[in-house]
C-alpha cells in the first residue's frame, strides 16, 4: 500500500535556494516600515526575513501547476473523437428491409402460381376440356400430377406380362404429363444447372445418382438434398413436401415416402408424398408464413365452444335471479304457477347443456400435458364449481296443500335450507344429480329411448326419496 503524499510546506525558516526576488519588490516593503519613526521599527529584521521567504514561497507555490475541475464526472471516461454514422445505418437497413420485401413478394407470387399449377380447384378441374378428362380416367382413380421419381408406385410381385405393360405405358403417359409439368415450373421459377453442384449448399453433402439425388426448389431454383435430419451436420430437413386441399385449400407439410430405401405403409401419406411440391429449407418461411394466415383466417373448434361455453354461462347467471324472485313469490301460494315451471323447465336444460359443451372442450384431442390440454381441464373444473354453485337453488318448486278436512295432517312442505349450514354442503350433490337425471329422462324421452328412460327414472325416483329422507330428519 503506497502512504499518502505529505502536504506543500507553506513556509521554511531557512531560505530555499532559486531565484531571489528582484529588488524593487522589497523597497516598498522597508519603506513602509520606516515611516513609524521607532528604532524597533526601523530594523525591518524580522519583518524583512519573513516577508522574503513568504514571497519565494509565493512564488514556488504559483510555479506549480493547480489543480482544475475534470471536464467529465468522476468514474467516467471522457467523450471521445467520434463521427454520427446514423444516417448511414438507417439507409442501409432500408435498402436492405426494400431487397427483402421485393424478395418475399416474389417468392409469393411464385407460390401462389405453384399451388394453382399443381392443385388446382376442383371446380375448375370439373370444367376441363374432354380431352383433359380423359387423360384423367386413364388410371381409374384419375391422373394425378405425380413426379417422375415416383418409380416405387410399380408392384411388380403381383403383375403378370400384360399388366405390368399396361403399367409401363401409363408410366410413360405420367413422365410426358411430368415433362409439361417440369416446363411449367421452370417457366415459374429458373432452376439451378445440375453441372455447376456438387454437394447440397445447406448442408454440404455429396450428391450422388442412388443415394443423395440431386433436387430443384420449386420457388428459389436452387439445387437440395433431401436426407433426413442428422446431427451436427443437418438439425432439420433440406427441402421440404408439401400439398394443397383441393377443398379447404388448407397448406400441409408431407413427410418423405421413401426412408433408406424402405417404402412407407399408407396409402394416404403415400399419396400426398406422390402429388407433394419440394422446397428448400431457405424459402419454408414463405410457406409457414401462409399456413399462419390460414390459420389465423379459420376459428377453431375450441374456440367456438369456448365461446358459446362462456355465452351459455352468461345467460345462466342472468336467468337465475329471475327464477329466485318468482321462488319468493310462490312461497305463500297454493299452486305454482306455469311460468315458474317453464323457467325451471328452461334452467335445467341450460344447465344440461352446459355441461355438455364442458366435456366437449375436454374430450377435443391434443398431447397430454400440454397447454392446451392444461386449459381443457380448467374449463372443466370451473364448469364443476359453477354447478356446485348455481344449481343448488333449483329446488322443487311447492306443491298444492290438501284441504280435504281440518283434522287430517298438514303434509310436509319443503323446507328452507340455509346454504351455508351442512346439510345444504351434503345436499348440493343430491340436487345437482336430481337436476341431470331430469334432464336426461327428457333427452331420452325425445329420443324414443324408453328402457333408458325407464332406468333413469328408477334412478331419479331414489335419489328424490333420499333427498326427502334427509329433509325430514333436519326437520325433526
Amino acid at each position: 500500500m503506497v502512504a499518502p503524499l505529505p502536504p506543500p510546506k507553506l513556509y521554511s525558516p531557512t531560505p530555499t535556494p532559486g531565484p531571489l526576488p528582484p529588488p524593487s519588490s522589497s523597497a516598498p516593503v522597508s519603506a513602509t516600515t520606516s515611516t513609524s519613526g521607532s528604532p524597533a521599527a526601523s530594523t525591518p529584521s524580522l519583518p524583512s526575513t519573513s516577508s522574503a521567504p513568504a514571497s519565494s514561497s509565493a512564488q514556488i507555490r504559483t510555479s506549480t501547476p493547480t489543480r482544475s475541475a475534470a471536464p467529465y464526472r468522476p468514474g467516467f471516461q471522457p467523450k471521445g473523437v467520434y463521427r454520427p454514422r446514423t444516417d448511414e445505418f438507417a439507409e442501409y437497413r432500408t435498402k436492405r428491409v426494400d431487397e427483402g420485401r421485393i424478395e418475399q413478394t416474389k417468392l409469393e407470387r411464385r407460390l401462389e402460381k405453384l399451388i394453382a399449377l399443381h392443385f388446382p380447384v376442383e371446380n375448375s378441374v370439373e370444367k376441363g376440356v374432354g380431352a383433359r378428362k380423359d387423360e384423367a380416367s386413364v388410371n381409374g382413380r384419375g391422373m394425378e400430377k405425380r413426379r417422375a421419381s415416383s418409380f416405387f408406385n410399380l408392384d411388380l410381385k403381383n403383375m403378370d406380362a400384360s399388366e405390368l405393360w399396361k403399367g409401363v405405358l401409363q408410366s410413360q403417359m405420367i413422365q410426358g404429363s411430368n415433362g409439361d409439368t417440369r416446363a411449367a415450373e421452370q417457366r415459374i421459377t429458373p432452376w439451378q444447372d445440375d453441372a455447376a453442384v456438387s454437394k447440397c449448399p445447406l448442408c454440404v453433402a455429396s450428391f450422388h445418382p442412388l443415394t443423395n439425388r440431386k433436387h430443384h426448389c420449386r420457388l428459389c431454383g436452387t439445387i437440395i438434398c433431401s436426407l433426413p435430419p442428422k446431427l451436427p451436420q443437418r438439425q432439420s430437413p433440406c427441402s421440404v413436401l408439401f400439398v394443397v386441399d383441393a377443398k379447404t385449400r388448407r397448406i400441409e407439410e408431407v413427410g418423405e415416402g421413401v426412408d433408406y430405401g424402405v417404402r412407407r405403409a399408407g396409402a394416404g401419406e403415400e399419396e400426398k408424398f406422390l402429388r407433394g411440391v419440394r422446397i428448400c429449407r431457405s424459402c419454408r418461411p414463405v410457406l409457414t408464413r401462409q399456413q399462419y394466415w390460414q390459420e389465423m383466417a379459420s376459428v377453431p373448434p375450441f374456440v367456438r365452444f369456448y365461446d358459446a361455453f362462456i355465452s351459455l354461462e352468461k345467460e345462466i347467471e342472468d336467468a337465475i335471479p329471475q327464477f329466485q324472485d318468482l321462488l319468493l313469490t310462490l312461497s305463500n301460494d297454493d299452486q305454482p304457477t306455469k311460468e315458474a315451471s317453464a323457467a325451471r323447465k328452461r334452467l335445467l336444460d341450460a344447465f344440461a347443456q352446459y355441461d355438455v359443451l364442458a366435456k366437449r372442450i375436454r374430450d377435443i384431442p391434443c398431447n397430454t400435458g400440454s397447454s392446451q390440454n392444461h386449459v381443457q381441464l380448467a374449463v372443466l373444473s370451473r364448469a364443476n364449481l359453477f354447478l356446485q354453485k348455481h344449481m343448488f337453488p333449483l329446488q322443487s318448486l311447492p306443491k298444492p296443500k290438501k284441504r280435504d278436512s281440518s283434522s287430517s295432517p298438514v303434509p310436509f312442505e319443503t323446507p328452507l335450507v340455509d346454504p351455508d349450514s351442512d346439510l345444504a354442503h351434503t345436499l348440493q350433490p343430491l340436487l345437482e344429480q336430481e337436476a341431470l337425471l331430469e334432464s336426461f329422462v327428457g333427452e331420452a324421452m325425445a329420443h324414443r329411448k324408453f328402457e333408458d328412460a325407464k332406468t333413469l327414472k328408477a334412478n331419479l325416483a331414489e335419489i328424490r326419496a333420499e333427498i326427502d329422507r334427509m329433509l325430514s330428519d333436519a326437520v325433526r
